[in-house]
Order: structure tokens, then sequence, then C-alpha cells
């Protein structure tokens, strides 16, 4: 949908008519902006959708980018869950040939081009890795910004283990503490998670335990306005590097608590995720997997 046929989804599914709406002004303006004939003002939405009685996320999610993207994290999902799934992998093969990189490319496409290297290249043939220039583009791009948003930090998790160690801390120096977390909604959030999971074992994989304590110190910054699941990925990686430092066994408890849980919450995937990454770093295993939040 766009704007205009959203506007008139959520009017008739409130069995409001067009005088209903802004009542402050004219009815033709409400009229107008429905039809397509007026520009919609910021103010003017915030008011239509508090008529609505809804939120200003979840009138995004039925707009035409959104839904596009909702078929794209769905079709990640089912390949990542099966790569040897050929008719999902014809279609996001035919989505992922439609994308040629470009510093100027839309930043969502970005994002979703480099999750399908990252992740696919070690499964599809048709797929190559992250090239170093695309890295190199990538690189001067994120540090040229001064705020992450959704699509920085999806970019940003999906490349940190690939760059050069200077790079790393000169990235995770920008990117925390997140700024705003209490208001990020929930997709940013799995990627903010994602990225901070991808630097602190890398990190780890590096043997830099100082620097991983550091970065978590920084990821919960403003505690009490974190959600549930994040503190709980902060957690598990504050166990696993001080199970590296100490060798003490209540921390690799308290690991393989965190991947039963998951477990539990019917988060198999990820669990085995979780596991394999844990068993890799342990054993100090060259073989790094690629953690990657698979709704992308």
């Amino acid at each position: 949908m766009n704007v205009e046929e959203a506007l008139y989804f959520f009017r008739k599914n409130r069995n409001l008519k067009q005088k209903d709406i802004l009542t402050y002004t004219d009815t033709s303006v409400y009229s107008k902006i429905e039809t397509g004939k007026k520009v919609l003002r910021f103010s003017e939405l915030r008011d239509i959708l508090e008529r609505f009685s809804v939120p200003l996320e979840e009138f995004s999610e039925y707009l035409e980018d959104s839904m596009e993207q909702k078929k794209f994290r769905k079709l990640f999902r089912q390949c990542a869950n099966s790569p040897i799934d050929e008719s999902n992998k014809k279609k996001l093969l035919n989505y992922y040939n439609q994308l040629t990189f470009s510093k100027d490319m839309h930043l969502r496409e970005m994002a979703n081009f480099i999750g399908i290297k990252t992740l696919f290249s070690n499964f599809w043939k048709e797929i190559s890795p992250v090239s170093q220039e695309e890295l190199n583009q990538i690189y001067k791009l994120l540090m040229e910004k001064e705020y992450f948003f959704q699509y920085d930090y999806a970019v940003l998790s999906n490349t940190i283990f690939l760059f050069n160690d200077n790079q790393i801390k000169r990235l995770a120096k920008k990117a925390l503490p997140v700024k705003d977390i209490e208001v990020r909604n929930v997709e940013t959030t799995e990627f903010i998670k994602n990225m901070i999971n991808n630097l602190i074992t890398t990190l780890l994989r590096k043997k830099e335990y100082e620097e991983s304590r550091y970065y978590l110190r920084l990821a919960a910054t403003k505690e009490g306005n974190l959600t549930f699941d994040y503190k709980l990925v902060i957690q598990y990686l504050d166990n696993l590097t001080s199970y590296l430092i100490t060798g003490d066994d209540c921390y690799k408890e308290n690991i393989y608590d965190y991947i039963h849980l998951l477990t539990k919450l019917g988060e198999q995937n990820f669990a085995k995720s979780i596991e394999r990454e844990v068993r890799s770093i342990l054993s100090e295993s060259k073989d790094v997997p690629i953690f990657i939040q698979a709704d992308m």
C-alpha cells in the first residue's frame, strides 16, 4: 500500500467517515490527503493516526516498502533454515541478481545485499563473499555517519568481523553506546544485538578480553531501558568472556543454561547457532560460524 491507500484502509476498518478525522479543519483537507491531492504534513499524519488509535510504527508496517521488506525477510529466513530448498533459493537469487552494489544504493537494499553475501556465500556457488572493495566502501560510509539507524546496524552486524583490528575498534566506538536505545523498535534492536554479538565474539577469537569487556560495558549503558532479551544476550557474552578469562565452570554453566532457555522458548535455530559459536571459540577453531540474524 502507499500512504493514501493505508489511510483509506485504516479509516474504513475504524468505520470512520472522512469528516470525522481532522475535525478542527475543513472536511475537504482530509479528503484531499486521502486521494493524494494534498501533500501530507507530519503534524497532520500524527493527528490522523491519533484519531485512528494506531501507532506510527504500526501504520508504517502497512506501507509498500515495509511489506516488500517483510517478504524479503521471510524468504531470507526460509533460505537460512533450509539452504538446499531449490525453490526458495531461486527466488532469493533472483532478488540478489537485481541488485548492484554501490555506495549510493538504498541502505535497505545494501543491508539485504550484504546479508545475502555474508551468509549464503557459505552455501551457494552463485553468491560470492563480500569483496575488499565493497568492504572499503561500507567502512567509509559508516564512518561518515553521526547517528546509526536500523539499516546502518544491519550492514555493520554482517560485516564487523570482516574489518581489520583498527577498523573494528573505530566502528565499535561509533556504534556504541547505542544512542536512544529506549526508543528503538524491535527490528533495530535485533540488528543491534547481532552486531554486539559479532563484535564481542570477534574480539574473543583474537583474545582481546579487556576490549570485549569494555564494549560490553558500553552496550549495557542505560540498563534500565534495555529489553529483557537484549539483557540476556549481553549476559551471555559477559559469561563467555568471563569463562575465557577465569576458566571458572560456573560461567560455562550459565552459557549452557542460556542455550537451553532458547531451546525451551522455541528458538532452536538460534540456540544451535549459539552452541556452534561457543564450541568454536572454546576450541579456538579457525572455522568462524557466521552468526546472522536470519530475520533481515
